[in-house]
């Protein structure tokens, strides 16, 4: 027979199991051609324990060399650049020099009971494979690092503290 405290206990575990999962700055759309062009959407899904976000920094993979934020109401914009080894070619033939490392979102108030997106337009390499975008989540004063990367044998999901996670494809 039907048992409605076991189905609610059944819906509530995989509730539970979808919040814990998705707790930590993902990016909206999983994978990507390769040497395209990629808006990268990360959703940061809540504050931290009760207090509200006030800054994100998202850090670049290497072999990102250009990258631009999207505006943001409400939140200051850095962009942190490193000098390349060598010059290489970017957007529409220009020299580049430097990449982007990383790029800071702060002075914003992302609530704890609320979520939003932080926008960012970049090129993809040239090699597919996995990508991942460490986030850094400030609350005031509390800091969590969103930086783990699995190993060759490990899942993303297995991780506690994940970083954002993108898959470039075949060019197509």
């Amino acid at each position: 027979m039907f048992s409605f405290r076991a189905f609610a206990c059944a819906a509530l575990g995989v509730i539970a199991g979808t919040v814990a999962a998705s707790s930590h700055p993902t990016l909206t759309q999983k994978s990507a051609s390769a040497d395209s062009y990629f808006r990268a959407t990360f959703t940061v899904p809540h504050g931290c324990d009760g207090a509200a976000t006030t800054k994100i920094s998202i850090w670049l993979p290497e072999n990102i060399i250009q990258a631009k934020p999207q505006s943001k109401a409400g939140w200051k914009i850095e962009i942190v650049r490193v000098k390349l080894d060598k010059e290489v070619q970017g957007f529409h033939g220009a020299k580049i020099t430097h990449r982007v490392a990383k790029v800071i979102f702060s002075g914003g108030n992302l609530p704890d009971d609320q979520f939003d997106e932080f926008t960012l337009s970049m090129k993809l390499p040239k090699e597919p494979g996995a990508l991942y975008f460490p986030v850094e989540q400030a609350c005031g004063e509390k800091v969590r690092a969103w930086n783990e990367i699995p190993s060759p044998s490990e899942k993303l999901h297995d991780l506690d503290s994940p970083a954002a996670a993108l898959t470039v494809t075949p060019k197509q």
